[in-house]
């Protein structure tokens, strides 16, 4: 699982950011593979480098709606402090009000 999430991803950075049609598939696919197990997905977000996160926080309120985790907050929140150059806190305070 961690490699087709990888790979979406390489898919996202490599997408024009003005093919919405396209970012919005790799979206799509983010949020479905990152919405099935909690579990799973903490450990695949505890894998992602810096670059990866950041493209992976475009959707995490779509994610923290589908999973109602709070140990998923509590991953990101650690994401976030793993990773303290890149802007995540917005994306995390959304996710936190969909739970």
């Amino acid at each position: 699982m961690l490699s087709e999430v990888k790979n979406v991803i390489n898919e996202r950075i490599q997408t024009n950011n003005e093919d919405d049609f396209n970012i919005e598939k790799c979206r799509n696919k983010l949020i479905d593979f990152l919405s099935e197990n909690v579990k799973q997905t903490i450990n695949i977000l505890e894998q992602l480098d810096a670059k990866e996160v950041l493209y992976v926080s475009e959707v995490f309120e779509e994610i923290a709606y589908n999973l109602q985790s709070t140990e998923y907050i509590k991953c990101l929140r650690d994401i976030e402090k793993k990773y303290p150059n890149i802007d995540i806190s917005d994306s995390i305070e959304v996710a936190e009000e969909y739970i």
